[in-house]
């Protein structure tokens, strides 16, 4: 075979193994729980990440074991280096071409995602998350009494301001893509849209003294009616 048959075969392996790759990875949810609308669209980045490293792995790999196993050497053949290569042009220009145009690519793709993740946009409920060593709390507007758990209706934009009555904390709840640092004197925003009821762990994900790791709250996602009467009963019964 000519160094050109040998060249598109290698190429050939490739294609078939980053179509499979590619097909593989698309199906995947690389996050383990998705329960929100921010959650979802992080997961989207990382298969996206993902899918597009699998062709630029395999462009490594595939190459260095076509050549071990075409190339290696017979059982006492004498060994030799092969005829050096100075530049191939085309390549290194190709290279260049399809990393630049990658790079503005996810660009692009990362800032419609961060903006539609992070951009301002009004949350039909309010929420403090207040931290401090080492528990959280939270309050509702209108309601003077603070909540162990954090109870949000499903389907609804919540804004959540994040407060630290002592040291940097960050307000983590993994289900929701939500990670957000609880700094001393200033206040800190995470919106956050859940998509399915049920209970979800909420943590701090910064370390904050020997009690850092006690430091969890219980998320309860419930139906609008279910949120509403729970308000009511914060308001009558406020929980110690």
């Amino acid at each position: 075979m000519s160094a050109r048959q040998h060249t598109l075969v290698a190429a050939g392996i490739w294609l078939a193994l980053s179509i499979v790759g590619v097909a593989i990875v698309v199906g995947l949810q690389i996050m383990p729980v998705i329960a929100s609308r921010e959650a979802q669209i992080e997961n989207g980045a990382f298969v996206v990440l993902t899918a597009m490293s699998v062709p630029v792995l395999l462009l490594v790999v595939v190459p260095m074991a076509y050549s071990v196993l075409r190339f290696r050497a017979a059982p006492g053949e004498a060994l030799s280096d092969g005829p050096p290569i100075h530049d191939h042009r085309s390549f290194e220009i190709g290279w260049v071409v399809a990393s630049l145009v990658a790079v503005l690519a996810l660009s692009v793709y990362g800032a419609v995602g961060l903006l539609d993740i992070r951009g301002d946009r009004p949350g039909t409920v309010e929420v403090t998350a207040v931290g401090s060593q080492w528990s959280w709390r939270f309050t509702y507007p209108g309601i003077e009494a603070e909540s162990k758990e954090l109870v949000l209706p499903v389907g609804e934009a919540v804004h959540i301001t994040i407060v630290s009555k002592d040291v940097i904390h960050s307000f983590s709840v993994p289900a929701f893509g939500v990670k957000q640092d609880a700094v001393p004197g200033r206040e800190t925003f995470a919106d956050v849209t859940p998509t399915f009821t049920g209970h979800y762990g909420g943590q701090c994900a910064e370390l904050c003294g020997f009690g850092h790791t006690r430091m969890v709250a219980d998320v309860r996602v419930v139906e609008p009616d279910e949120f509403t009467a729970w308000l009511d009963d914060l308001r009558k019964a406020p929980p110690k």
